[in-house]
């Protein structure tokens, strides 16, 4: 039926009404219609005409701009040149990653010993960048080396750029290497960094290398913070930059070494060209630059819940273990359990043991220390690290980019009891689907031979000699899920309770830390 067949029943007039108001009304109702049949007939066509219009050309752009993208949906694919791609699907192994090491020839072998602690020959790749030519035999326990390009030119701070001119200087390498496709990372560190390359894999593991990323972290001591920027992973804890950032950065790092000559350290050179091509620094706790002086204890002893990456600047504190011959002696004591368990090492667990008249906060850095506190500390209080340790430039009492505890050895009613590493070992099968290992903590003594405090808890708990961790070897990969501290549970044992024992365990749902 036409569509004017479908409007005669409202066009029919009674017979009764006739004439010329009859007329009248006929033909305006007459008007009305056609008028709106000729609307709807050009709508139909501007209608279609907008969507063949669309459909042929692209989206309307506010104003004209030949080098963006008129695509607003999506950011731009990295491309195949920008990082290898043909590994893409495959998790992120040591061989993936490239360091570049700023050293001296002048100094390499007092500091060396501080990277064969880490450096694998035959499994880790990369570099020592050096200023001249070493004297003698290069040992075959570092890593090779190679002569930075003259950097001169760049006035009184010329160092400085040398070792910023690593990163580039090693990407060329990678990129021109037979074994391109299988760089990842660019990770820089000095002869002095100490890395935990485990970790530092599985951290890097948790990013996508084929984006532009800058991994690391600033300075403990704001004062360092402030004077350079909290913007900057300094370079002595280390970073890492994937691929797609090292290459966009070797086009521009020239000029980007002209118009910084004027700062002081090379890390701060490496950010100011970082943030020139946009990209931020994206923090990862576990890298420690170590900005600090004094007693590293109270640090070390309320690691944050990351995977220890590094270290640095040990020359400069106490030994990490007071009762070891030198630095490098303490040092190796913390990763003689690290090779047990990398990921779990510096951990920090604590729980709480109670007696007939006493409540004792313990507070285990696996692979490290324990404390015993002979009285009730909150979970807020136990994460806060004991004050052991002050600024790197004025020796001061902070401030720091972590809240501290106060720490008065010459107060002993205020001080925790004392325990250090003395053995490590496997303890296959103690734990249903998995390893674990028991660790040994003998007492060490923070205060005077006579020092004793009659407080409540101190007398029991000045028995204990030694105490004993079991806990399960930690899955690397619970690092790319969400953080959480594990939990434990104490006894004790031995002749007359001398001995506590503490069993770390995976936090059942809705388990909490909570003072008794």
């Amino acid at each position: 039926m036409k569509p004017i067949e479908r409007m005669k029943p409202y066009l029919s007039l009674s017979s009764d009404n006739s004439g010329g108001a009859t007329d009248m009304k006929r033909g305006c109702i007459t008007a009305s219609v056609c008028t709106l049949l000729v609307a709807s007939c050009a709508l139909v066509t501007y209608s279609a005409f907008l969507s063949s219009s669309s459909s042929s050309s692209d989206q309307f752009t506010p104003w004209p701009c030949p080098s963006c993208s008129l695509s607003t949906s999506s950011p731009p694919v990295t491309s195949a040149a920008q990082g290898p791609s043909s590994q893409s699907q495959t998790e992120t192994n040591l061989s993936h990653i490239v360091f570049g090491i700023g050293g001296s020839a002048q100094t390499w072998d007092q500091r060396r010993a501080y990277t064969e602690l880490w450096w694998q020959p035959n499994r880790t790749r990369g570099y020592v960048w050096l200023d001249e030519q070493p004297i003698g035999v290069w040992p075959d326990t570092c890593p090779p080396y190679k002569i930075s390009s003259d950097a001169s030119r760049y006035g009184n701070r010329a160092s400085a750029s040398r070792i910023a001119q690593i990163a580039v200087e090693t990407f060329r390498l990678a990129e021109s290497s037979p074994n391109r496709t299988e760089t990842r990372w660019f990770v820089m560190g000095d002869d002095d960094t100490v890395f935990f390359v485990e970790n530092l894999v599985t951290a890097l593991g948790k990013y996508d290398h084929q984006q532009m990323y800058y991994v690391g972290m600033p300075s403990e001591s704001v004062e360092q913070d402030v004077m350079h920027s909290y913007g900057t992973a300094f370079g002595g804890g280390g970073f890492a930059i994937s691929y797609p950032a090292a290459e966009a950065m070797a086009g521009v790092m020239e000029g980007c070494l002209d118009r910084y000559a004027g700062f002081y350290g090379s890390d701060q050179r490496v950010q100011s060209c970082l943030t020139e091509l946009g990209i931020p620094l994206t923090r990862e706790p576990g890298f420690h630059q170590v900005d600090l002086r004094g007693d590293l204890y109270g640090y070390l002893s309320a690691h944050p819940i990351a995977p220890l990456i590094s270290l640095h600047h040990l020359d400069y504190v106490n030994p990490i273990v007071p009762n070891k011959p030198s630095r490098l002696d303490s040092l190796k004591t913390l990763i003689s359990a690290y090779r047990f368990d990398p990921a779990r090492t510096l951990q920090q667990t604590f729980c709480y043991q109670h007696g007939s008249d006493f409540t004792w906060s313990i507070s285990v850095s696996w692979g490290y220390t324990v404390q015993i506190y002979p009285w009730i500390l909150s979970a807020s209080e136990l994460e806060m690290p004991l004050q052991t340790f002050s600024t790197w430039r004025s020796f001061g009492r902070g401030p720091f980019i972590f809240n501290t505890r106060r720490f008065d050895n010459s107060d002993v009613c205020s001080l925790p009891l004392v325990f250090f590493l003395d053995r490590v070992d496997n303890q296959t099968g103690r734990v249903l689907n998995g390893e674990s290992t028991v660790t040994e903590y003998t007492k060490y003594k923070i205060t005077k031979e006579n020092a004793k405090c009659n407080k409540r808890g101190f007398s029991a708990a000045s028995k204990i000699s030694r105490v004993r961790v079991f806990s399960p070897k930690m899955d690397p990969s619970l690092w790319k899920m969400a953080p959480r501290r594990q939990c434990c549970v104490t006894r004790r044992t031995g002749i007359f309770g001398r001995t506590l024992e503490v069993r770390i365990k995976y936090c059942s749902n809705g388990e909490s830390i909570t003072p008794p």
